[in-house]
């Protein structure tokens, strides 16, 4: 894109991003422009105006583009949105997608309008949502796939025709918002252990895990993977089979079969499941569901 990039919009709340673009577009004459949502109509015009911007470019943009800066680029301001589209629209598909227990994801590029998620689709590339992949797994492949997606759309500006553009299946489309905290909470009693583990990857690390209660004290589960270690008698989902340094934690679930919780958060830190012992737990407590 060396030549292309006039400029890269950010948020003021995300100094982090700041900080970092700022080294790292230092010399090279592309400008690093700081908006509010006051001032983001205003500012984005202006921009698009006196640098005579061609097309605009946006992923995972806390803001809603006015329409009045839309109808500058006139179908050119593209949105990257890390999601099927258009089954999962909205804030956080990467989460929806894992919560539903998907076998892809993907990137969908699509035609920003006053909707939305809504705009024609110009591109689309899936990738899988492997058993072990966390939030963070995702939404660094997403990353990558999206900077190969980036280099191929601006091979297509280059050619002198139209972007293509598929309308969106409206009688598929689904609109997810952002969870609530009772969306991150296990539930022992109808949860298998692979949804057990989906929802504990999907928490990982943007909410430090999925949450859980045990002899009033909260705990996030952080990691867990499966263990296949035979229960021979019917106990209550949640219930703590095993408890010590060397077999760790291990959990009874709903479908009849164990996990093997390695990694928790509590107030006082990170720590390795086992460590519970030290807080007064012990094997046949149970961990309760909302």
């Amino acid at each position: 894109m060396k030549g292309n990039l006039k400029a890269v919009v950010v948020p003021e709340e995300n100094t982090s991003l700041f900080t970092l673009l700022n080294q790292i577009l230092s010399g090279t004459g592309v400008i690093l422009l700081q908006v509010n949502k006051q001032n983001l109509q205003i500012k984005l015009q202006t921009l698009i105006t006196e640098k005579n911007i061609t097309t605009a470019w946006m992923m995972t943009f806390a803001f809603i583009i006015p329409n009045s800066v839309l109808k500058i680029l006139q179908n050119k301001f593209l949105n990257f949105h890390y999601g099927i589209l258009p089954k999962y629209r909205g804030p956080n598909p990467i989460l929806a997608q894992m919560l539903h227990g998907e076998s892809e994801s993907g990137i969908s590029v699509h035609v920003v309008d006053k909707k939305i998620d809504n705009g024609p689709m110009v591109m689309q590339e899936r990738i899988a949502i492997d058993d072990r992949d966390t939030f963070g797994i995702q939404l660094k492949k997403l990353s990558f796939l999206g900077a190969s997606m980036a280099l191929r759309l601006l091979e297509m500006f280059t050619v002198d025709s139209p972007l293509p553009s598929v309308k969106q299946d409206q009688t598929k489309a689904f609109y997810f918002k952002n969870p609530l905290a009772s969306d991150l909470m296990i539930n022992w009693n109808t949860m298998s252990r692979w949804q057990v583990i989906r929802l504990i990857n999907a928490c990982n690390p943007w909410n430090k895990g999925a949450g859980t209660y045990i002899n009033n004290m909260g705990i996030c589960l952080t990691d867990a993977e499966i263990c296949d270690d035979a229960v021979t008698e019917r106990i209550l989902p949640g219930t703590i089979v095993t408890l010590d340094k060397l077999n760790g934690l291990t959990v009874y679930c709903f479908d009849q079969k164990l996990i093997k919780i390695n990694v928790i958060n509590l107030d006082e830190g990170f720590f390795a499941a086992s460590r519970l012992l030290e807080f007064g737990l012990k094997p046949k407590d149970r961990f309760l569901s909302p």
